[in-house]
């Protein structure tokens, strides 16, 4: 029996993802997560086979949850779910160790595809990314090419928190720092990023999967 576990930040995508999932009598959906600190904690309690993430959830996004698991858990597959099928998401989902990325437009039996794919060593990519890895091996763009690459996971949070319209205060209550703190981190994104204005802030964090468009 494949043991999965399964975080999106929206119960109507997650419940479908149960049912397609447990449709299949060789798959056991073990429990489900509304954002990356929740899926950290079931991962570290069940101990799956395979972590289902979607790239875009708050707190702690998919990349960033795919990052400390690699540490943490390095025998758990992962396959990112993302509406982006952007060069830059699967380039850092790629360099951070996910087995497979499906797109969320595509066919309901992808991704029972790739939890059979990946528990058995393989990987699994929508077509559309497939190809995408193929044009940048063969047309290979350097993490220098962007800025977001450059920001550290704090730095990241941060973002994403601050894209979202939150104040210094509040960011600085859910991730334990000082306001101060906060200030400080955000200079320094900006800076990095070039960004001059809020809204540029925004763009990048939709961008890299930080909040939803």
């Amino acid at each position: 029996m494949i043991r999965a576990v399964i975080a999106d930040d929206h119960g109507i995508v997650r419940e479908g993802l149960r049912r397609v999932l447990e449709a299949e009598a060789d798959i056991q959906v073990l429990g489900e997560a509304a954002d990356g600190n929740e899926a950290f904690q079931l991962i570290e309690d069940e101990e799956p086979d395979v972590a289902i993430l979607d790239i875009s959830m708050p707190r702690l996004g998919g990349l960033d949850t795919l990052e400390r698991m690699r540490r943490r858990f390095p025998r758990v597959r992962v396959i990112l779910l993302s509406v982006h099928g952007e060069s830059s998401f699967i380039q850092n989902a790629v360099n951070l160790g996910a087995d497979g990325y499906i797109l969320k437009n595509g066919r309901a039996d992808d991704i029972v595809s790739a939890v059979r794919a990946v528990v058995n060593g393989g990987s699994y990519f929508s077509p559309p990314v497939a190809r995408e890895i193929v044009q940048q091996i063969r047309s290979p763009r350097t993490e220098s090419d962007e800025p977001f690459s450059t920001l550290s996971r704090r730095e990241r949070e941060v973002l994403g928190w601050i894209a979202e319209g939150h104040s210094a205060k509040e960011v600085g209550n859910e991730l334990g720092i000082s306001p101060k703190t906060v200030e400080a981190h955000r200079t320094r994104i900006m800076r990095k990023l070039g960004a001059r204005k809020a809204t540029e802030l925004v763009r990048y964090a939709v961008r890299h999967g930080l909040i939803e468009p």
